[in-house]
């Protein structure tokens, strides 16, 4: 599997990650600045929020899909069916829903609101946290968001996107019964992948920040660095 070292090709693969993972970090921190500053603009007045930030959203959303490439040509270690997993429920909503339903259900509701905030700050603590720690620079706050922030953001993202297909379903059913079908069976399916998405990134938490002592050491004292060198090679 090709990793990302100080040399030869290895240089060249470690340069290209930390790019893609500070691009998309831009990509998604300059989504959430512009729904933040959205909201206080406007309040709970939804109707301009596609407009705002809508197609940039599906743009940097569907760059993430170069991670199921990294997974299958090893420029990772992550499994590719994992990354599979959480990349294509987000792709089925910016494309299959959010682009081609242009209606307020869709476009100006609650949980378009309550998915974009849950993707934005866990792709900006998690994009952010991948280029540093290639970088071998190591933020003890950052590793910390990255295996807490999800006991929220994930049900609270999950909430957003079931809200958004379950908007979408009329729409899907006047273009045709099966697309329909495809998106409640794409719902009956959420809670057995929530639970494993959830409990994998339990088990993470485990493994990287521990508990009790090891946990405050892993957070500022020396174990940090074998920690940070461990996740180099973790899923981008």
């Amino acid at each position: 599997m090709a990793k990302a070292t100080k040399n030869g090709s290895g240089g060249a693969v470690k340069a290209y990650l930390v790019a893609y993972n500070t691009a998309s970090y831009v990509g998604w921190a300059y989504v959430l600045l512009q729904t933040v500053l959205y909201l206080a603009e406007n309040g709970t007045n939804l109707d301009g929020l596609f407009d705002r930030i809508g197609y940039l959203l599906i743009y940097v959303q569907t760059g993430a899909a170069m991670e199921i490439i990294h997974s299958l040509v090893g420029l990772v270690s992550s499994s590719p069916l994992t990354v599979l997993t959480q990349v294509y429920s987000r792709l089925l909503l910016v494309w299959g829903i959010l682009y081609p339903f242009n209606s307020p259900d869709v476009r100006a509701s609650y949980g378009l609101v309550l998915m974009v905030l849950a993707w934005s700050i866990t792709e900006c603590v998690r994009y952010s946290h991948y280029a540093l720690s290639l970088l071998n620079i190591e933020v003890p706050v950052l590793l910390y968001l990255r295996y807490t922030l999800f006991y929220v953001l994930y049900p609270a993202g999950v909430a957003g996107e079931l809200l958004e297909m379950w908007a979408a379903l009329p729409y899907a059913g006047a273009i045709r019964p099966a697309f329909k079908g495809f998106l409640l069976l794409n719902m009956v399916n959420y809670p057995p992948v929530l639970y494993k998405l959830y409990t994998h990134m339990i088990r993470q938490r485990r493994k990287v920040l521990g508990g009790g002592a090891k946990a405050s050491t892993a957070l500022g004292g020396d174990t940090a660095n074998t920690t940070e060198a461990s996740k180099k090679k973790k899923k981008l």
